[in-house]
């Protein structure tokens, strides 16, 4: 096995207990039921990218809380992993470090400063007016997809190989980053991810566990 010169850490039930985007909605006031209906309906093709889109902003913008400064106040105080700090500082003191989310860029940038990070990749975009007013935002649902795009530019601007690298993660989105990388943790932050352990080079029952991992792939293979 080739020497692991890098970590890549997923936010969502990796570093973060919670899933960020249904957080946010719950968090603004806006129904968690509605949000689910609405990427229920978009993944099954029954309403379109942009209805999706508009719908989800809609159900934000009512709520009178869909601004950048309350969303920055809500993501600063959002908890991490109590283990977080300590995992991220132990491989930030051996390999290079990078975020790659499924979640917002304002959470990413945010998780990422908090950790001492300086590179992250998400998957959307979030578009703000003159007055902070949140007015647009850029979404792929194929998240697996886009993960593995920004893995490959992450490795390409470190002159990483894939296989240098440690993929840390607990889904289905995850799962491309395991196999392209061949060390892939995950994470098993509630019981769904145990469909995943199949894929996975090591499994590690919380984040705390990654200590060990994370000292003993120093090694070269």
């Amino acid at each position: 096995m080739s020497e692991t010169k890098a970590v890549v850490f997923d936010i969502d039930g990796t570093l973060s207990p919670e899933i960020s985007w249904l957080a946010l909605t719950r968090d603004l006031g806006a129904s968690v039921d509605d949000h689910v209906r609405i990427y229920t309906d978009y993944k099954a093709g029954t309403i379109g990218y942009e209805e999706s889109k508009n719908q989800l902003i809609g159900i934000w913008q009512a709520t009178g809380n869909a601004n950048k400064s309350f969303f920055q106040e809500l993501f600063e105080g959002w908890p991490l992993d109590p283990a977080a700090p300590h995992i991220v500082e132990k491989a930030l003191g051996r390999h290079a470090v990078c975020l790659i989310t499924g979640s917002m860029d304002l959470y990413a940038q945010i998780v990422a400063r908090k950790l001492g990070i300086d590179k992250w990749y998400a998957n959307t975009t979030l578009t703000w007016n003159s007055d902070g007013e949140l007015v647009d935002m850029d979404y792929e649902l194929r998240q697996a997809d886009r993960k593995l795009e920004q893995f490959s530019a992450f490795c390409a601007e470190n002159e990483l190989k894939p296989v240098e690298c440690i993929v840390v993660g607990d889904g289905e989105n995850d799962l491309g980053l395991f196999k392209l990388s061949g060390k892939g943790i995950l994470v098993l932050g509630d019981e769904k991810a145990e469909e995943y352990r199949q894929y996975a080079w090591q499994v590690a029952p919380n984040l705390a566990a990654l200590e060990h991992i994370l000292e003993d792939s120093n090694l070269p293979g």
